[in-house]
């Protein structure tokens, strides 16, 4: 069976292709980096790596065992985390993945109630802009996923729930010249600079056909956002000046409208955004489902 230093040393020398770079990301002497990848490449019967002088990269066969190696130190991962679940007795840990968009409007009241109930449990609440968040759950990096499902490959065993249409709403400092402006469509928003989490395929395309399916529309919404952050913090301290428009849900910008430090901008027929939830069907926790069960009470979903 690989320990897990070979299948470390593995992945690093993968990534790096240098044998002094993977070391020194691993931590180990060079000596005992040769020494693990041969223990892989004994333990597999293959040869993983065509060496030379400088570098050394994967051949057909290491190419086709990286997934398997990247699939198992995933599973160590998630064996060591539920260990040191089984051992905490301050009332569990729930792991929570969303979308940057997501944070302040739905997550935050949720595990506040939620806390109310069971103050000892744990929140790893892990935000980003999620590809392929399906993947992630059903190889349980998390225990439930809130926020933009567009990509949805076949999973029987997950349960979806899907929140109602929120729009998105555009923000700017009260001097920004937009304002002058009186209602303006996408078009007229994306002429100014603009800064927002990811835009992944699906929303490029949305916004492409919103302004108008044309090579100019892509063309425009190919250079968007000029300004890219998963950190919603960081994305709304840009609004401090007037120069720039940040786009996302109302409830991000709560308090910065309360205060009068920004102001929404008037636009036309503004984009909708589809929110969310999944957790796997088999979940049984009380706290995954305390979770799950306030998040429907607090929101209008649908099957």
């Amino acid at each position: 069976m690989l320990n897990e230093n070979a299948l470390n040393a593995f992945l690093a020398l993968a990534k790096t292709g240098s044998f002094q770079d993977a070391a020194r990301l691993i931590g180990v002497s060079n000596a005992s980096l040769s020494r693990y990848i041969v223990q892989v490449e004994t333990e597999t019967g293959l040869t993983l790596f065509n060496r030379s002088r400088n570098n050394s990269k994967l051949t057909r066969e290491g190419q086709e065992y990286l997934s398997v190696a990247q699939d198992l130190k995933s599973d160590l991962e998630r064996y060591q985390r539920r260990v040191v679940d089984l051992g905490n007795t301050n009332g569990g840990m729930l792991r929570i993945g969303c979308g940057p968009l997501t944070t302040r409007t739905l997550i935050l009241p949720v595990l506040r109630k939620v806390r109310e109930e069971m103050p000892d449990l744990r929140f790893e609440v892990l935000v980003s802009a999620y590809a392929r968040p399906l993947d992630l759950l059903q190889k349980d990096q998390f225990d439930i996923f809130v926020g933009d499902l567009t990509y949805t490959p076949e999973a029987d065993d997950v349960e979806i729930l899907v929140v109602e249409k929120q729009p998105v709403v555009f923000m700017a400092h009260p001097a920004h010249e937009i304002h002058e402006r009186g209602p303006q469509s996408l078009g007229d928003v994306f002429e100014f600079p603009f800064a927002s989490p990811h835009l992944h395929k699906h929303w490029k395309a949305t916004l492409t056909k919103a302004l108008g399916g044309d090579a100019r529309a892509a063309q425009k919404v190919a250079a968007l956002p000029q300004i890219e952050s998963d950190d919603y913090a960081f994305l709304t301290s840009l609004l401090e000046r007037p120069d720039i428009i940040v786009g996302g849900m109302r409830g991000a910008f709560t308090e910065l409208l309360a205060s009068g430090q920004v102001k929404e901008v008037d636009v036309i027929a503004p984009p909708f955004w589809n929110i969310c939830a999944s957790r796997k069907s088999n979940g049984d926790s009380a706290a995954l489902n305390l979770f799950w069960s306030t998040l429907v009470e607090l929101n209008t979903i649908s099957q």
